[in-house]
């Protein structure tokens, strides 16, 4: 029984002081796991392409400026047919438009000789009237001409004649803007003419225009996602480019720790094949919220874990392979440590 409760008592104080050292209380120093990233860049265009050449391989090493992709943009047919058919549309919409200004001029200048002459047709009548009177007193003695008067039909006639004059002006005036519209360029259909024009002569002048791809910087070539004579939709990605080195460590902090880890704080960076190669970093980003660590990055990789995304900035110039495993160290400066104990 005795031997029992030694065997217990044994247990208890080995949990006890595992729980003490895992204890982020007991140590003075706070570590975890990242991966190297270098940026990356996604090559592609926002028009159709077809791939002529492709120069490179996955992996490669390559030179600022060295050609990477040969390309070609091509205008399709369809393109081309639709610009003739707009063109045509236009000119259609347009003999309509210059056929109604006609129709408009001979409707008005039919409307104007109807007018005139029912004026003028008033006018004889009246005329006619005057003349007759006129001829009822000749001969006549007894009747003075100043006791008749004719002033009633003067004025009648006088207001035909007027009248005359402003319809020959008005319709005249009608005529003249219809004309002058139909002659001095305001049609409204010319100037979209003259651009699909000028658009179809460019297209036709550019329907196989070369595009060589270079690479923007010393890097590597990262995935090729297209084949040569493959046809390649806009925005669609040809390549990924990486920088030469990595510049941003990606780590991740156990969910227990989070509060450990602050902006600005400076952290080692050690590589886990080289215990040589290692650098400082400087924090300055921390993810928005709780994640599942990739298991590559986990303490125990069959269990998981969860944590905060922390990203660390690192010299450029460094020896760490792209997504290589690295272990992220702060060791608390003596302020730190009382601070730590004090909790």
């Amino acid at each position: 029984m005795k031997n029992f409760n030694l065997f217990y008592l044994a247990i208890i104080a080995a949990i006890g002081l595992l729980v003490t050292v895992l204890s982020p209380d007991f140590h003075k120093e706070l570590s975890f796991y990242g991966f190297a990233e270098s940026r990356a860049t996604e090559i592609n265009y926002n028009y159709p392409v077809v791939v002529e050449r492709i120069l490179v391989k996955p992996g490669q090493e390559v030179k600022a400026g060295e050609v990477l992709i040969e390309l070609s943009r091509r205008k399709t047919k369809e393109i081309l047919e639709d610009q003739i058919f707009r063109i045509a549309e236009l000119k259609a919409d347009e003999a309509l438009w210059k056929k109604k200004l006609k129709n408009e001029i001979g409707e008005l200048a039919v409307n104007k000789q109807n007018q005139i002459s029912e004026v003028e047709a008033k006018i004889e009548k009246t005329k006619h009237e005057l003349a007759y009177r006129k001829s009822l007193l000749e001969g006549l003695t007894a009747i003075r001409p100043e006791e008749t008067s004719y002033k009633p039909l003067e004025e009648t006639l006088l207001r035909f004649d007027q009248k005359k004059m402003d319809l020959e002006q008005l319709f005249d005036l009608k005529i003249k803007g219809l004309e002058e519209e139909l002659s001095l360029g305001q049609n409204p259909y010319r100037e979209q003419i003259r651009r699909y024009l000028a658009e179809k002569a460019f297209d036709e002048s550019q329907k196989v225009q070369p595009i060589v791809v270079t690479a923007p910087s010393d890097g590597l070539v990262g995935n090729i996602s297209c084949k040569e004579a493959e046809h390649i939709p806009s925005y669609s990605t040809l390549l990924t480019f990486y920088e030469p080195h990595s510049e941003i460590i990606e780590g991740y902090v156990h969910e227990d720790l989070t509060l450990e880890v602050k902006i600005g704080q400076n952290f080692t960076i050690s590589s886990l094949k080289d215990e040589h190669i290692k650098y400082q970093g400087k924090v300055i980003g921390l993810g928005s919220r709780i994640v599942e660590i990739p298991a590559r990055l986990r303490q125990i990789d069959v269990i998981k874990a969860y944590g905060r995304e922390v990203l660390i900035e690192i010299p450029t110039q460094n020896d760490f392979l792209q997504k290589e495993k690295v272990s992220i160290l702060y060791v608390p400066s003596e302020t730190d440590a009382k601070e730590l104990v004090q909790k």
